[in-house]
């Protein structure tokens, strides 16, 4: 009777075990996606902050769709690709461009931002501001 309830406690203790294992690992890979899925949205964004800089120093803002990508390569991490994009305005407002930022982990995790700016008029010095005036 005594062999009967050592085997007993035994088997409820490795099944015990066993389900605490499992979820452990399956919490680790949540993390570990999420992790992965910031780190590739924070270079997107970060992709979206290199290419504005960028246009801080691009007097005419009519060429810049047409030239290809703002952004390209793996500027940050060598884990990371990114691509930023340029677009006209739907509107047709010269001072107006969309920006499209997408960043992607050797990994596979994939990001896209998307932002429109606007150049404000120049001010006293003859400096011209960008506006973020949209964000998803």
């Amino acid at each position: 009777m005594a062999l009967l309830t050592a085997l007993t406690a035994t088997l409820l203790l490795m099944a015990l075990g066993a389900g605490v294992t499992l979820t452990t690992v399956t919490e680790a890979a949540i993390a570990v996606n999420h992790r992965d899925g910031m780190q590739t949205l924070y270079a997107a964004e970060s992709g979206i902050e290199l290419a504005i800089s960028r246009l801080r120093a691009t007097a005419d803002w009519g060429s810049v769709p047409g030239r290809g990508p703002l952004v390209q390569g793996t500027p940050l991490d060598a884990r990371t690709a990114i691509v930023v994009s340029a677009s006209a305005d739907p509107g047709g407002d010269p001072d107006v461009l969309v920006l499209q930022s997408s960043a992607t982990l050797t990994s596979g995790v994939r990001r896209s931002v998307q932002v429109t700016v606007r150049r404000l008029p120049a001010d006293a010095s003859g400096v011209r501001a960008i506006e973020i005036f949209a964000w998803r």
